[in-house]
């Protein structure tokens, strides 16, 4: 299950409500190939809802699009913001499966 923590919806919903954004922002989560072990990654941008017909899913009254062929890959990660000091910014945490073969970056 794809999920995103209390502390990066916040901090998602402050970048929306920055200047020069779009006035139905979103955040877009795709999948983009070349990750650890062959396997895709997941990104985030910026969306505008009024450019798009989708209509995203509520976390906590942030609108997310989750790209159809991002699901499989989001399935079993969290979204997080990493507060400390010298080095801010979102991460993207992975649920290790249990069928994990013998890749040495998980």
């Amino acid at each position: 299950m794809f999920t995103i923590t209390d502390k990066a919806i916040e901090e998602l919903k402050n970048v929306l409500n920055g200047p020069d954004m779009p006035e139905e922002g979103a955040i877009r989560v795709f999948a983009r190939s070349g990750g650890c072990c062959s396997t895709n990654q997941l990104g985030v941008e910026i969306a505008d809802l009024s450019k798009t017909e989708l209509k995203g899913e509520d976390f906590k009254g942030l609108k997310v699009l989750l790209d159809e062929d991002a699901r499989e890959v989001a399935e079993n990660a969290t979204i997080d913001f990493y507060d400390h000091l010298e080095n801010p910014g979102f991460r993207v945490l992975w649920q290790k499966q249990k069928d994990e073969g013998g890749c040495g970056c998980h």
